[in-house]
Formats: C-alpha cells, structure tokens, sequence
C-alpha cells in the first residue's frame, strides 16, 4: 500500500452517497422497555469538499418503522453537518453534528473504504442515542451521481438525492 497517500482520496470532493437496498436496516434499543425494534435507515452524504485526509459536507437521514410502506412520502430528513477523516489506509472517522454548538448532537461513525464490485465504497458502523432509544446501524455507503437510477428513487424512502439535502447547511472552510 506504500502507493496511497493522503492525496489518494482526492476523488471525494463533492461526491454523493447512499445506503444500498440490503444494508436499510438498523437496530434500535428501548431502555425504557427493553425492546429492541427493526428500523429502515436510508442515508445520504454529500461530500462537498476534501483536502489532505479530511472532508466535510452534509448528511442526511430519515429513519422509520421497518413495517411502514414505501408507497408515500415518509418522515421528513434529519441533517446535520459531518466532518471526517480519512485515513492513507482507508481508516474513515466521521463526526455528524446538528445544532449551532459542537455540544449539542455529535454522532460518530467509524469505517473503512473498500472496493465492492470495482467500486470504492464507505463501510461504516454508527450508534446514536436520545430520547431513552439507541438505535445501532453499519452499511455500505455507495456513491451515486445525477441520472442514477436511485439518485431520484433512494432505496427504502419515496425521494430523492436533491430532495434528501434540501435546505441543507454546509460547513465552509475559513
């Protein structure tokens, strides 16, 4: 691996991604009641911009029942900024931030680029809390572009990539 570098994800910058149709569910945990109920996750990223191992952009989720029906617009997506790294060896650490302080909501998603079918993708775990729930979900972030078949037909949800980041707040560099 002495060929990659910190230049070798170059290729991030303002790139878009998504949860492919087998990795939609996630696990979510009730302390409350102690149950544990099947979620669909759909995620997108845009990646707006990378320079030596780091990238920034937003991300975007809905997260519903997994027994509820694809047939309608489902819940409105959750964003937040994300800052990350990248790693020469691929190693990935992703900060998903919502709210005007850092203190506010910070996720955590820790993965690894990998190659699927000749395609890099982000294989990522995360786990969120609040409101008494932790839900737990790893995927396959796949890229995806303008005039992919899913970029207006996201896998799990009745929407897409352009609606998914609507009204979306970037972080800029200083």
């Amino acid at each position: 691996m002495s060929d990659i570098n910190r230049t070798s994800w170059d290729f991030l910058a303002d790139t878009y991604w998504y949860v492919t149709y087998p990795d939609l569910p996630a696990l979510q945990f009730s302390a409350s009641d102690n149950l544990l109920n099947w979620k669909v996750d759909q995620t997108v990223w845009h990646i707006s911009g990378y320079k030596n191992g780091y990238f920034w952009g937003v991300s975007s989720a809905i997260i519903v029942d997994a027994g509820e029906s694809s047939s309608g617009p489902r819940a409105s997506p959750q964003q937040r900024s994300m800052v990350g790294t990248v790693t020469a060896n691929g190693q990935v650490q992703i900060s998903f931030i919502r709210g005007g302080g850092l203190r506010e909501s910070i996720v955590t998603g820790f993965g690894h680029m990998s190659k699927l079918d000749q395609q890099w993708v982000f294989q990522m775990q995360m786990a969120t809390s609040g409101g008494g729930e932790e839900t737990l979900h790893w995927a396959n972030m796949l890229e995806t572009k303008r005039g992919d078949p899913n970029w207006n037909n996201l896998p799990g949800v009745n929407c897409s990539v352009p609606s998914m980041l609507e009204g979306a707040s970037y972080p800029q560099v200083g």
